[in-house]
């Protein structure tokens, strides 16, 4: 969008241009003759002063030139109004400036003030027609204090012209900088939602996948010990396997697939799936004792899976790095057995106890 404002915005010269134009024309009902070459001159600059700052102000300055020495007509021919196109000049010359030269507008204004008040002077029918009396032969003091008077006037209004468009070209330095300042922090939020994803998902994928490995590890284990001994218990132990790495599958695909967990009202999981997860562990080998106390309440469903992975992460690391030495009695054969080897034996029931 600032874009085409930008583009929009060459167009603001030629149309000034135009509109000057438009308004001399009826206002001293001109015609395009010799007597309004300086005004086309100076409307010229306007219309190319933004992108041409140095031509154009090198255009009016060779047009004041060539009045003051009377190769184009003098004032009172073209006209007291054609000079409001200098401060025009100069505005959008230095709203175009790109060149590190920034002291040339503001001499321009200066010098072209002089180069007018000397046009002035130099028509001895308008001078005496705008002060209404002879000022020739008047004392040169009187005639230089007049001159002052011109040329600070012209002086001040093109250096107000600079002042104004030097302020248009802060602000519109300004907006730049902070439209590119909101890119930056759009770049950097959208940067920082990736990261916090792709952390989110790498968590997700080491809570599924260490859980559910430890279990299947479990389970085979087991099964190299039992599968003579025991053959019955086989079918159990390659049940929880394949129920482990399903339920693995599952969710590893629809991390990959990007159906985020934080922008579904159903959850992976909720804190009522802790006693299947009990009840796998308590297959595997490990005693795991769920209990209850209070009244249930309402969770949303970031709280039930971060409930959910807590204790998923917490059972899964007490599996792994917990005392195996301690034997236990398998309710199944009432043997004394490791976790390891009695991996595919049944715990002691899983007790649920409401308060």
């Amino acid at each position: 969008m600032f874009t085409s404002i930008t583009y929009l915005r060459l167009l603001a010269a030629p149309v000034t241009a135009m509109l000057i134009l438009g308004t001399l024309l009826v206002l001293e009902q001109r015609h395009f003759d010799q007597n309004s070459a300086l005004l086309l001159a100076l409307l010229t600059g306007v219309a190319v002063a933004e992108i041409l700052p140095s031509a154009a102000l090198g255009l009016v300055f060779l047009a004041l030139v060539l009045q003051s020495v009377k190769v184009f007509p003098l004032v009172l021919l073209s006209g007291v109004l054609s000079y409001a196109a200098v401060p025009v000049v100069i505005f959008f010359a230095v709203i175009g400036w790109k060149t590190r030269n920034r002291w040339v507008p503001p001499v321009a204004a200066v010098v072209f003030a002089g180069i007018t008040a000397v046009s002035w002077f130099t028509d001895q029918t308008w001078i005496n027609f705008i002060f209404g009396n002879q000022l020739y032969g008047r004392g040169i003091l009187r005639t230089l204090a007049y001159a002052f008077l011109i040329f600070g006037a012209f002086a001040a209004l093109n250096l107000a012209a600079w002042a104004v468009g030097l302020a248009v070209n802060n602000v519109s330095r300004s907006r730049r900088a902070q439209l590119a300042a909101e890119a930056r922090l759009r770049e950097t939020a959208t940067e920082l939602a990736v990261e916090q994803e792709r952390n989110r998902i790498a968590r997700e994928l080491h809570d599924v996948l260490a859980h559910s490995l430890t279990v299947i590890v479990a389970q085979a284990e087991g099964i190299r010990f039992i599968h003579r001994a025991e053959p019955e218990s086989v079918e159990e132990a390659s049940r929880v396997i394949a129920e482990s790495a399903r339920t693995a599958l599952v969710e590893t695909r629809r991390l990959i697939e990007g159906f985020s967990t934080e922008l579904t009202d159903h959850p992976a999981h909720r804190v009522e799936d802790l006693v299947i997860l009990a009840e796998r562990l308590g297959s595997s080998g490990m005693p795991v004792q769920v209990e209850m106390a209070g009244h249930p309440r309402d969770l949303t469903p970031m709280q039930h899976l971060t409930v959910y992975r807590l204790a998923q992460e917490s059972l899964t690391n007490a599996f792994k790095h917990g005392n195996r030495s301690q034997a236990r009695s398998c309710t199944w054969c009432g043997q004394k057995r490791p976790w390891s080897s009695g991996s595919a034996h049944r715990s002691s029931p899983t007790r649920q106890r409401r308060r």
